[in-house]
């Protein structure tokens, strides 16, 4: 498992195109504690994009069923991704991450609503 960061850069490596963004998948493991992997980076040593797509990764990781165990609801990974806040995400992320998800399904509430009442 640790070694699928450096497997992705060794094969995106070889697609021109991405090649300006290869830090993205090679530091998603990183951890805001620089507890992560594989290079064991620190806070904002950790490329912006990287910390940012950590975050929707593990959202949608833990909100999709998985052949080991079923999704977890919203909330609750809406939850731990709150109390992950400070060790393994940016703390600044985890706030906009989750006011945006609080707007999104806000909107979506209100768009059921006029689709009920039509």
């Amino acid at each position: 498992m640790r070694r699928h960061p450096g497997y992705a850069l060794d094969f995106l490596s070889r697609i021109k195109y991405l090649q300006p963004d290869l830090e993205i998948p090679y530091c998603h493991h990183e951890r805001w504690d620089g507890s992560g992997y594989p290079q064991g980076l620190k806070g904002e040593d950790i490329p912006l994009f990287a910390r940012i797509f950590a975050v929707v990764d593990v959202y949608d990781a833990l909100t999709s069923d998985r052949p080991y165990r079923l999704a977890w609801s919203k909330q609750r990974a809406l939850d731990y991704i709150q109390e992950q806040s400070g060790i393994q995400f940016d703390p600044r992320l985890v706030a906009e991450f989750l006011a945006l998800r609080s707007r999104v399904d806000r909107n979506s509430r209100c768009e059921q609503i006029v689709i009920e009442s039509s």
